[in-house]
């Protein structure tokens, strides 16, 4: 699948997508909050490359669209309300969580 002309709604069901598999599993709470940020033929294709990508292949993926969605501090900012919002879908906000928010957070300086 092609991401280099991603929208940001691509972009953004991708890295949520991320932060839910923080803890190696997606639920159907994180699914039923991301998949409607889409159509469904556009979540599925994002969704699949995805699950097709190793740890280093999403990183990659999500680094590529940094400057071009996530240039400001604002846009960074609802990029990471918006993971802190699939942390807490089912479960609450977890250690393993804030890590991977913190780590997104750096990444994306």
């Amino acid at each position: 699948m092609q991401y280099e002309n991603w929208s940001y709604e691509e972009f953004h069901a991708f890295v949520l997508l991320y932060a839910a598999n923080t803890d190696g599993n997606v639920t159907e709470d994180e699914e039923r909050l991301i998949s409607p940020t889409l159509p469904a033929e556009s979540y599925a294709r994002v969704r699949e490359l995805f699950f097709k990508s190793s740890d280093a292949e999403v990183l990659d993926i999500i680094v590529a669209f940094k400057n071009k969605y996530c240039g400001t501090p604002a846009d960074k900012e609802r990029i990471l309300a918006d993971m802190r919002a699939v942390f807490e879908a089912h479960h609450g906000f977890e250690q393993i969580e804030r890590e991977m928010l913190h780590m997104f957070d750096k990444l994306m300086c």
